[in-house]
C-alpha cells in the first residue's frame, strides 16, 4: 500500500494568505506593532532599561519599481530599540508558523498565536515585494528574507552580517537602532485597500485605531510616523475616555471552566464616536487588546454616542491555555479580529454583559418615540404567520448516530443514521460521509429517493479538495417530508461501485435530533412575560438510557420539576424521546438561561420574556415583533434586534420617509397604515425576516461555501429573494384587510 502526503492546493494556498490579515493596512500594522511592544515588555518585565523613553518607528517609503499595473507601490517599515534577535533566534521563530514567541503568559507578551509578523510577510513574498527582516544583537547583525516558491511554500532565507566598527555605526543610523533592535519592513500587497487618502492621513488612522489606543498612550513609548521625510509623533490622547463622561463603572465576575472570570465594565457618552469608531475595547489587566465590538448592539439608537471598555483579568492567560491545550481551540480568531463569537466563553461572557450593556442603551435612547405595531391585531396575525414560516423553513439537522465516528467511512460512503424519523411539512438536513482516498473529488454522487412522501435536493453532489479533513468529506442534503408514510422510504446514495441507504419514516409528530444526546428545541425563544413558558427537551434514549434522571436548572425563572425522568410514554420514534420543561416567573425584557444536565451532557435554551402584545403574542417564534422607531442618525431601513428578537423600523430613515411618509402621527395605541404603507411595511419586514432565515438555516449550518466569495453572495442573495417572496404573501394576507 502506497503513502501519499496530502498538500494544499494553490489556490486554498492563496486565500489562506490573503484572509490572514485581509485588506486593512492597519492589521498589518497591528501585528508588527504589537511586536515591538511586546519586545519592550519582556524587557521592562526583566528589569532591562526600565525607566528609558521606548521609542518605535512606523515609516513608508515608495519602492523603486512599480506595481503590475504601473501604479506606485510602497514598502513599509516598523523599527524598535529593543531585544534585537541573534540569528538563531531568527529562524527558529520565523522557521515554524504559530509556534508560541512572545514569551508565554509569564511575561504578559500579547502575541499568542505566534504567527502574526510571519503573516505580514507571507503576504509580501506572496507578490515578489519586499519581505526583510533586520535585526541588531549584541553588536550582532542578522537578516532574513522571506520568499514563496511557485507553489506558495514558504521558505526563509538568513545571513549573519559582519561589519566593520565604522559601517557597522552607519547601519545602525540607517536603521534608526543605536543599540539592540529589530526592523521589519514589508512591501505591501496588491489586495490591502491603499489610497491616496489613507496614505496621507496614515498616521491618524494609526493614532485612532481602537487596538492601539493603549499602546499608543504609554508614558514611555514614544511612536513615530516616517513619510518623504517628515517624523509625526503618533499619540491618541486625544481619543482616550474622559472621567466626566463616564455613565457605567461596574464590576462582576462569572464562572468559567470553574473559575472565576473578574471583570470591569466602564460605559462612556462619545458624541465622536462615528469618528475614532470605538466601541467596547475588551482589554486584560495589562491593557491588551482583544476586540472592539458592541456585543450585537451595534444597529441600538443609543449605540452611536455610548462606547467604552471591557477589562478581563486573565484573559490572555486563559486565551494562551486554551491554545496550548490538548485539544486546542481559540477564544479569539486566528486572524486576530476579535473574539470567536461561537467559542464557550464569548457566549458565557456575552450573556452575563449583554442585559449590562442593554440597560444603559436604553437609558440613554429614551428620547426616541417607540411604536409598537403589536397593538394592531392584524400584525399579530402576520406575526404568528411569519414565525410558523420560519420555523418550518429552519432545517432541523440529523445527527449521526451513537458512536459516530469523524473518520472516513471504511465503505467508502454512508448517511449519518441508517434510519430517522421526520415530521411532516419539515425540512431537514442529512449529512452524508464520504472517504476521499475512495471517492475521488471528479466523481459525482447521485442522490435518489422513489418515494413521493420525501423530497430530496440536490439529486447529485461532488466536492472539492479544500473540503477534505484528514481524507473525510461531510456533505449535506435537504430532505423534506410532504406526506406521512406507510412504509419506510429509503434514500440512496449511488457512487462507482459504492452504495449508501437510510431509512425515513414521516410522522405526525414534532420531532428533533438532538446533536449530542441531549438537546432543547427550539433553544431560543421570546415568550410573554405574564405567562408559563414551555420547552422541548428532547432526548436520544441510544446516548442516555430511559428512566434517566436530568437536572433542570435557570436562575430567576421558577421550574416545575428541577429533576425530570422519562419513559416509554415520552417516546416519539424507537429512539428519541421530548419532555416538555415548564417556567414561570420573570421579568419583562429579561432573559433567562435554562440549563439541563446528565452526567457530562450538558444543553442550555434561552428564553426572553416580552411584553405581550394588545391581543396576541407571537406564539414563541424567533420574531418576538415589529416596532416603529425614529433615528435621524442611523442609516438603517430597519434591522432585527438579537437580544429583544424585534425587527425595527426607522421612520426617519431618507428611503422610508419617501416611501412611508412621515410616521411620528401615528397612535401608539392603535397605530394604522395606508394600503401602499401596509404593502412597503410587508416589503421591509419580510426583506429582514428573509436575511435572518438564511443566516440561520444556510450560513450558520456551513450550507455555503465562502471561499468562492462572489459565488456564495449570488447564492445568499437569491435564498433571501426566494424567501422574503414566500413571506410577503404570508404577511400581506394577514395585512390587507379593511379594518387595518
Amino acid at each position: 500500500m502506497g503513502q501519499i502526503y496530502v498538500q494544499d492546493s494553490l489556490r486554498k494556498k492563496k486565500r489562506a494568505i490573503k484572509d490572514a490579515l485581509g485588506n486593512d493596512i492597519l492589521r498589518y500594522i497591528a501585528e508588527l506593532l504589537t511586536n515591538s511592544d511586546d519586545s519592550y515588555r519582556r524587557l521592562e518585565n526583566q528589569n532591562i532599561d526600565s525607566n528609558k523613553e521606548k521609542v518605535i518607528y512606523i515609516e513608508l517609503k515608495k519602492e523603486k519599481r512599480k506595481s503590475a499595473d504601473n501604479s506606485d507601490s510602497y514598502v513599509l517599515s516598523v523599527t524598535d530599540n529593543a531585544e534585537g534577535m541573534t540569528l538563531e533566534t531568527l529562524e527558529r521563530i520565523f522557521g515554524t508558523y504559530g509556534e508560541d514567541n512572545a514569551g508565554g503568559t509569564q511575561l504578559h507578551a500579547r502575541g499568542i498565536f505566534g504567527q502574526g509578523a510571519s503573516d505580514v510577510l507571507r503576504a509580501s513574498a506572496k507578490e515578489k515585494r519586499t519581505a526583510l527582516i533586520e535585526t541588531i544583537k549584541d553588536n550582532s547583525v542578522s537578516k532574513l528574507y522571506y520568499n514563496m516558491d511557485e507553489n506558495l511554500t514558504p521558505r526563509i532565507n538568513t545571513e549573519k552580517v559582519e561589519l566593520s566598527e565604522n559601517r557597522l555605526n552607519d547601519y545602525r543610523n540607517n536603521l534608526r537602532i543605536p543599540q539592540n533592535g529589530t526592523k521589519i519592513s514589508f512591501g505591501i500587497p496588491a489586495n490591502v485597500k491603499f489610497t491616496d487618502k489613507i496614505k496621507d492621513n496614515l498616521a491618524e488612522l494609526i493614532a485612532k485605531y481602537p487596538s492601539f489606543r493603549y499602546l499608543l498612550n504609554q508614558d514611555n513609548r514614544k511612536i513615530i510616523y516616517v513619510y518623504e521625510g517628515k517624523e509625526t509623533i503618533i499619540s491618541s490622547k486625544e481619543y482616550q475616555f474622559k472621567d466626566e463622561n463616564e455613565i457605567v463603572k461596574e464590576r462582576f465576575s462569572f464562572i468559567y471552566e470553574g473559575k472565576s472570570i473578574d471583570c470591569e465594565l466602564k460605559l462612556y457618552l462619545n458624541e465622536n464616536k462615528k469618528n475614532d469608531e470605538t466601541n467596547i475595547i475588551v482589554c486584560d489587566e495589562n491593557y491588551s487588546v482583544f476586540d472592539n465590538t458592541m456585543f450585537d448592539f451595534q444597529n441600538y439608537p443609543s449605540a452611536q454616542v455610548v462606547s467604552g471598555e471591557l477589562i478581563i483579568k486573565g484573559l490572555y492567560n486563559l486565551c494562551y491555555e486554551h491554545l496550548n491545550a490538548e485539544e486546542p481551540d481559540a477564544i479569539v480568531r486566528d486572524n486576530r479580529t476579535g473574539f470567536d463569537t461561537k467559542n464557550s466563553f464569548y457566549i458565557k461572557l456575552n450573556k452575563e454583559i449583554a442585559p449590562k450593556i442593554q440597560e444603559v442603551l436604553n437609558e440613554n435612547g429614551k428620547e426616541n418615540k417607540v411604536t409598537n405595531l403589536g397593538n394592531n391585531k392584524k400584525f399579530n396575525e402576520a406575526l404568528k404567520k411569519l414565525n410558523k414560516y420560519m420555523q418550518k423553513e429552519l432545517n432541523d439537522v440529523i445527527p449521526g448516530g451513537p458512536g459516530t465516528s469523524k473518520e472516513p467511512p471504511l465503505e467508502g460512503i454512508k448517511f449519518a443514521r441508517n434510519s430517522a424519523s421526520i415530521t411532516i411539512g419539515k425540512q431537514y438536513t442529512l449529512k452524508l460521509y464520504i472517504n476521499s482516498n475512495m471517492i475521488s473529488s471528479e466523481d459525482k454522487i447521485s442522490i435518489i429517493c422513489e418515494d413521493s412522501c420525501i423530497e430530496v435536493t440536490p439529486d447529485m453532489i461532488d466536492y472539492n479538495e479544500d473540503e477534505i479533513d484528514n481524507g473525510l468529506v461531510i456533505k449535506n442534503i435537504s430532505i423534506k417530508a410532504l406526506e406521512c408514510t406507510t412504509d419506510s422510504a429509503i434514500i440512496q446514495a449511488k457512487v462507482n461501485n459504492y452504495l449508501a441507504t437510510i431509512a425515513i419514516d414521516v410522522i405526525d409528530l414534532d420531532i428533533h435530533y438532538p446533536e449530542n444526546g441531549l438537546e432543547f428545541y427550539p433553544n431560543e425563544i421570546s415568550l410573554a412575560y405574564n405567562k408559563s413558558h414551555s420547552l422541548k427537551l428532547y432526548v436520544d434514549t441510544n446516548v442516555i438510557p430511559l428512566k434517566s434522571r436530568i437536572e433542570i436548572k435557570c436562575d430567576g425563572l421558577e421550574i416545575n420539576n428541577n429533576i425530570v425522568t422519562f419513559d416509554e410514554d415520552n417516546l416519539l420514534n424507537d429512539e428519541i424521546a421530548m419532555l416538555e420543561i415548564i417556567t414561570t416567573g420573570g421579568k419583562v425584557n429579561e432573559s433567562y438561561e435554562v440549563i439541563a444536565n446528565y452526567v457530562d451532557l450538558t444543553t442550555e435554551a434561552l428564553i426572553t420574556l416580552i411584553e405581550p402584545s394588545r391581543n396576541e403574542n407571537n406564539g414563541g417564534g424567533l420574531i418576538a415583533g415589529f416596532k416603529l422607531e425614529p433615528n435621524k442618525n442611523m442609516s438603517y431601513q430597519a434591522y432585527f434586534n438579537p437580544h429583544d428578537h424585534i425587527i425595527y423600523i426607522n421612520t426617519e430613515n431618507p428611503i422610508n420617509l419617501r416611501i412611508m411618509g412621515d410616521m411620528s402621527d401615528k397612535n401608539p395605541d392603535k397605530p394604522s397604515f395606508t394600503t401602499e404603507q401596509i404593502k412597503y411595511l410587508c416589503d421591509i419586514i419580510s426583506s429582514q425576516a428573509a436575511s435572518l432565515l438564511v443566516k440561520r438555516k444556510n450560513v450558520k449550518n456551513g450550507e455555503i461555501n465562502f471561499d468562492d466569495f462572489e459565488d456564495a453572495v449570488e447564492q445568499v442573495q437569491n435564498l433571501v429573494q426566494e424567501h422574503k417572496n414566500n413571506i410577503y404573501q404570508d404577511l400581506y394576507s394577514a395585512l390587507s384587510s379593511k379594518d387595518i
